[in-house]
């Protein structure tokens, strides 16, 4: 029996309050009720693609390296976890406090997100480099530019999997105490890049999506992809533009869509990449596989609220039966060197 492939998180972890389906932000003496009510939930990138790879049956152990608190929130954090059937290396830090991000969502628009970072800033290096070691996953996912000094030594901790033939998929969000070019050394060491329309724009300093992604393949990022919400996906890949219209769902919170687009990613990737090998080794036709794939975790986020309840591998699997050959029909693939363009023709 081949041996199942492992998974290690790390990075940020957030304790979610969510006001979601609200009518408007109440202004100075108003106040609004919230219709679903308020909701708590696990959030952070690292927390969140763990939680999602278990309920997408991932076949391999899932591990994930965290910061956080001695406090309430922190308790809170270790049993949603466990919970979840995900093995979690927890750093406590003493008298301060496990992050935590207050979500509002005005119905129909996007979220809006008041955080504090807390025991985040404090991830150590080199407990990360030791679960690593200890580990030794096959893949390695980081969010990264809230994490302190654990930020600067992103290089480090990329170049070492680049050695080892560890697959990363990197996040970067807006950094906190330094600007987006602290992460530019580690680049040439990401095998997966996923980011927004704005965290693209702030990583490259290019206002254009496929301008942004040909920055980033050139930095030698191998497979760099930005998604957009309801306008659906575009990536980089072998000389090639790949862009994928998103699945037409009813989304209620968008929050962790992003996360569950990463976890389906990683899952797909898991299923692709045989053992020793590189995310180069994959085919044009298996990128469109992972992103139609990772889309349809992020679709199926975005119908519950919270940021995992909704991503199970039946609504995935329903959503794909649904629209997926469509998705794949309106799929375009486009040649840098000769900016041509073709349908996508690919079989499930």
């Amino acid at each position: 029996m081949a041996k199942l492939t492992k998974v290690m998180t790390t990075g940020f972890v957030f304790v979610d309050i969510l006001a979601t389906e609200l009518p408007m932000i109440p202004g100075p003496g108003e106040q609004v009720m919230v219709p679903p009510g308020i909701k708590i939930w696990l959030g952070g990138h690292p927390a969140n693609v763990a939680v999602d790879l278990r309920q997408l049956s991932f076949k391999g152990e899932v591990r994930t390296v965290l910061s956080i608190g001695d406090d309430l929130f922190g308790d809170f954090v270790q049993r949603f976890l466990a919970s979840k059937g995900v093995n979690a290396t927890l750093q406590r830090v003493k008298n301060i406090q496990t992050g935590i991000s207050i979500i509002l969502v005005i119905k129909g628009r996007d979220k809006a997100n008041i955080v504090d970072y807390g025991a985040n800033i404090f991830l150590d290096y080199h407990n990360v480099m030791h679960s690593l070691q200890d580990f030794k996953p096959e893949i390695l996912y980081v969010a990264s530019g809230i994490l302190g000094d654990f930020d600067l030594m992103l290089k480090d901790l990329l170049e070492y999997c680049e050695h080892r033939n560890i697959l990363t998929v990197v996040d970067l969000v807006h950094p906190y105490g330094k600007d987006w070019s602290y992460s530019h050394s580690a680049l040439p060491f990401v095998s997966v890049l996923h980011s927004n329309v704005k965290e693209l724009e702030g990583i490259t300093g290019q206002k254009g999506l496929k301008e942004g992604l040909k920055w980033l393949e050139e930095k030698g990022v191998k497979f760099p992809i930005v998604t957009d919400g309801g306008n659906g996906v575009t990536a980089f890949f072998k000389d090639k533009y790949i862009i994928q219209p998103a699945f037409n769902v009813k989304a209620i919170d968008p929050t962790g869509a992003g996360d569950a687009f990463c976890a389906g990613m990683i899952r797909k990737i898991s299923e692709l990449v045989k053992r020793g090998k590189k995310i180069g080794d994959l085919s044009v036709e298996d990128a469109k596989r992972i992103l139609l794939f990772a889309q349809a975790a992020g679709a199926a986020c975005v119908g519950e609220i919270g940021t995992t309840k909704g991503v199970t591998i039946e609504r995935v699997k329903h959503i794909i039966k649904e629209q997926g050959m469509e998705i794949l029909s309106k799929t375009i693939v486009r040649d840098v060197k000769y900016n041509n363009a073709s349908q996508s023709e690919v079989v499930l």
